[in-house]
């Protein structure tokens, strides 16, 4: 899959959450980026927590949360269907690190998928 398919799959796959929980995502940038460095990793998070922060805190800068095309295209061997859903799945897990989840509460979602 080519790097602008799966750009158009990322967007499709954020239009379809649910409002509840794109309406927490307020300065968060969403990146795609060809190679994470160990070329291991699906997706990163890059930020501060919600949790974390305080009133007084300024963010000059958006969060960001960026998924690895080639990792993830590698990691599901090509396969349209498989890469969708490991799109949907690192999606729900670093907005769930912007969110300040728990790994309980990731547990939760991803054994519910919750990101469907």
């Amino acid at each position: 899959m080519d790097i602008t398919t799966f750009e158009r799959l990322v967007a499709e796959v954020l239009d379809a959450m649910p409002e509840r929980v794109l309406a927490q995502l307020d300065n968060v940038a969403f990146l795609v980026e060809p190679r994470s460095e160990d070329g291991e990793r699906l997706g990163e998070y890059r930020g501060v927590p919600r949790v974390e922060r305080h009133d007084a805190d300024i963010a000059p800068f958006p969060d960001q949360i960026v998924l690895y095309h080639e990792d993830i295209v590698d990691e599901c061997e090509g396969d349209p269907a498989a890469v969708r859903e490991e799109v949907e799945r690192t999606l729900w897990h670093e907005i769930a690190h912007h969110l300040g989840w728990d790994d309980d509460v990731l547990h939760k979602v991803e054994t519910k998928k919750g990101w469907r």
